[in-house]
C-alpha cells in the first residue's frame, strides 16, 4: 500500500511539474514575442525622432517651422526643402507665399509647384503638417544654399479680417545629392 501511495504521490507530481513547466514555456514564448513587438515599436520611433530632428528652426506668428531635409537630385537638377510647420493657435490657415531660393554664387531658383506640396494648408493645433517646396533648373549642384525665405498669411477660422503675415529666412542649409 505504501509503495502505490509513494508511486501515486510521484505520478501525480510528475503530470503537475510537467504541466507547470509547460505553461511556463508558454508564458516565456509569448513574453519574447512581446518584447521583440515593443523593439520594434522603440526602433520605429527612433527612426521617427531621426527624421523629424531640424537642421533649423524658427517662430513666427505663434508658428514654429522646423526644417527637416534638403535633398538635391543631380538626375532632375531640383532641390526638395521639407519642413515641419507647428501651429501652437488652434484651426489656423496658413497659405506660403514669395518663395526664394538662392545659393553662394547669387543664382535664384524657381518653385516648382507640381512637385511641391500646397501652398495653402490648414493647421490643427500642436500637430505638425509635413510641407515639402521643390525648386526647378539648379546650377552646378551647389553644396550649400545661402538663403531660403518664404512670407506666410496665418487667417484664424471664423475670423478673416484677423490675418497676420510674417516673414522668414533660413540661412546656409546643407544640400544633400542623390
Amino acid at each position: 500500500m505504501k509503495k502505490n501511495f509513494i508511486f501515486s504521490a510521484l505520478l501525480f507530481s510528475g503530470i503537475f511539474y510537467a504541466q507547470t513547466c509547460e505553461n511556463i514555456k508558454l508564458e516565456n514564448t509569448n513574453l519574447k514575442t512581446e518584447i521583440q513587438t515593443i523593439k520594434t515599436e522603440n526602433d520605429y520611433l527612433k527612426k521617427v525622432l531621426e527624421i523629424n530632428n531640424p537642421i533649423l528652426e524658427s517662430e513666427k506668428e505663434n508658428n514654429n517651422f522646423r526644417i527637416t531635409k534638403v535633398v538635391g537630385n543631380k538626375a532632375d537638377k531640383t532641390i526638395s526643402i521639407t519642413f515641419l510647420v507647428d501651429a501652437k493657435d488652434p484651426n489656423i490657415k496658413m497659405h506660403i507665399s514669395n518663395l526664394s531660393l538662392i545659393d553662394l554664387e547669387g543664382n535664384k531658383y524657381k518653385v516648382d509647384y507640381f512637385k511641391s506640396s500646397s501652398p495653402t494648408h490648414k493647421l490643427p493645433a500642436n500637430v505638425p503638417l509635413k510641407i515639402y517646396f521643390t525648386f526647378k533648373e539648379i546650377v552646378d549642384q551647389p553644396l550649400l544654399i545661402k538663403l531660403f525665405r518664404f512670407s506666410t498669411r496665418n487667417e484664424p477660422e471664423g475670423h478673416a479680417l484677423k490675418w497676420t503675415n510674417s516673414k522668414l529666412e533660413f540661412r546656409d542649409l546643407k544640400v544633400n545629392w542623390n
